[in-house]
């Protein structure tokens, strides 16, 4: 979860009052909101039904789904959310570099972690930086817009993308680097 600095603080008390959610879930959320840079997140939160998933445009998924009160109330919260963060973009987290893909890359279109694998989405460069232990992987997005991520648990945990062409397996994209990194 992100450090929010006094400003996302008060954009969290702001937001705590008016969609009428714990101050706990809505910085869960906000901080969700800013790893998909106010574009989609995914989160998991007792108040939000568990895990879920919320992409700008009209994707929402909950783990209850028949619940339409408490989707339409998610979905404004992240659209508010979205909305602020593109009206001040950068400004409600704490400074820190908390960079762990190369440089070069900039800021990430999306970023996730969940069961020791973590990615990040550089929709203008094509490339997507997978992290899974100490073993970093630059892959090449091809022409793939990607608009989601889905981590298939098990024995094997696989990496799924959501693209204008459907499913793409991660396995089936070219790796365009693989390198060592220290985990953080």
């Amino acid at each position: 979860m992100h450090s929010l600095n006094p400003q996302g603080l008060a954009v969290v008390d702001e937001l705590t009052e008016r969609h009428d959610f714990s101050r706990d879930a809505i910085a869960h959320m906000v901080s969700a909101v800013i790893d998909g840079n106010g574009q989609m997140a995914m989160f998991s939160h007792p108040e939000f039904a568990g895990p879920g998933q919320w992409m700008q445009g009209g994707m929402l998924m909950l783990s209850d789904p028949v619940n339409h009160v408490l989707k339409a109330r998610v979905d404004a919260l992240c659209h508010e959310i979205g909305e602020i963060l593109a009206r001040q973009p950068g400004r409600l987290v704490a400074e820190r570099n908390t960079a762990w893909w190369p440089a070069e890359f900039g800021a990430p279109n999306a970023t996730g972690e969940q069961n020791g694998l973590r990615y990040a989405y550089f929709a203008q460069a094509r490339r997507l930086v997978v992290q899974s232990g100490d073993t970093l992987q630059i892959y090449d997005t091809l022409d793939h817009r990607i608009g989601g991520f889905a981590q298939q648990q098990g024995s094997q945990s696989r990496l799924t993308l959501t693209s204008q062409h459907g499913d793409v397996d991660l396995a089936s994209l070219p790796v365009i680097s693989t390198g060592r990194q220290p985990p953080s």
